[in-house]
């Protein structure tokens, strides 16, 4: 049998949301790494243009008329590889078109929460999935929950979304006047931030050396802002907007505390890895694949969902031990290095491209 080394070009077509960092960043790294990477997308993004091919989808109900340009793009291109990320859309579309070496990656709501809505969904999905070659998932939590849709023999390996140790630079903190807790979230009822600003208001009674940094939009901002008027947070709550993910580290940077509290099953939990990488520890719930990422009492403490005085307790005991927070922090960022770098994760890719060629 003919093996490829890992010197040789390859041809690869992902076809994926140009609109979504992580998909600029495997275009790039794959790119890096010194192959030829087209890209396929549903809609560009005018602002990130990183290139590719535009099949000018103008909405969901739009997708399925994609179908014919998809096939004839893909047979134009030619690629050795043809890679879909991301199940119930982009994974659906895939399935219609024959190659011979197809991967379909998994990234968590496609087959968390997508599937649960009704029975035509679920179908979907396990059409998107049995027709792949090899599926990849970003955590063995969410490699379990592949393997319930009963799709056959389709191999499955965990890639993570590894870290930019480059970019999410480790400092080490120092005790200061002001205890910060932060998040950069969605903001979004399944991520739990109701239960983080309650559990704030309990530890920052009487106290003016703390407080509660919020990065994001979402749907539920208005009623997080009037959550902490109501329980007389003040100014010890700030909400700080979105950031582009570029600008992430330099907001990680300022915190002592990272908070995760989700009430969903998180299929991975970057914003975690994230947070560890530049020495922070992490308070976060005991759900879905956030305890593959969070290391209970070495990188982070972990609590149930929901439990506003058990996530109460574990901010406070870090805010009252600025050595225990350090401690954390080294051990998070040794963590990351060892399990979660992105260049690792990138050759992971690499290294399956190559198995699937021989």
């Amino acid at each position: 049998m003919y093996h490829m080394n890992s010197s040789e070009r390859l041809h690869i077509c992902l076809f994926a949301d140009a609109r979504s960092v992580h998909t600029r960043r495997w275009v790039r790294g794959l790119r890096g790494l010194g192959h030829d990477v087209d890209l396929i997308t549903l809609k560009k993004d005018p602002e990130f243009d990183i290139g590719g091919i535009d099949l000018g989808a103008s909405g969901k109900l739009a997708y399925l008329t994609k179908i014919r340009a998809l096939r004839r793009e893909v047979r134009r291109l030619a690629p050795d590889i043809f890679h879909a990320h991301y199940a119930s859309s982009y994974g659906y579309l895939a399935s219609f078109v024959n190659h011979p070496r197809k991967v379909v990656s998994v990234w968590g709501n496609d087959l968390i929460e997508f599937p649960r809505r009704n029975p035509f969904f679920r179908m979907i999905i396990k059409r998107s999935l049995a027709s792949a070659h090899h599926i990849t998932a970003t955590s063995e939590f969410l490699k379990a929950v592949t393997s319930n849709f009963e799709i056959g023999p389709v191999p499955i390996t965990v890639i993570p979304f590894g870290i930019d140790l480059n970019l999410f630079e480790f400092s080490e903190r120092h005790d200061g006047g002001t205890t910060r807790i932060g998040i950069a979230k969605h903001l979004h009822p399944m991520y739990g931030l109701d239960y983080l600003i309650k559990a704030f208001e309990e530890i920052s009674r009487g106290r003016l050396d703390l407080e509660l940094l919020i990065v994001g939009k979402g749907p539920s901002e208005n009623e997080y802002r009037a959550l902490a008027r109501h329980l007389g947070l003040g100014n010890k709550v700030k909400f700080m907007g979105a950031l582009p993910h570029e600008k992430v580290a330099q907001f990680l940077a300022t915190l002592d505390i990272f908070a995760m509290p989700s009430i969903c099953e998180e299929a991975f939990g970057v914003a975690a890895l994230e947070a560890s990488a530049t020495g922070l520890p992490v308070v976060a719930t005991r759900v879905g694949g956030i305890p593959e990422v969070v290391v209970d009492c070495e990188t982070g403490l972990l609590v149930e969902r929901k439990d506003v005085s058990q996530l109460a307790q574990a901010i406070l005991k870090l805010v009252n031990e600025p050595e225990l927070r350090r401690k954390m922090g080294r051990a998070g960022r040794k963590f990351v290095e060892e399990k979660y770098r992105w260049e690792d994760n990138l050759r992971a890719m690499r290294d399956l491209y190559y198995r699937m060629m021989s």
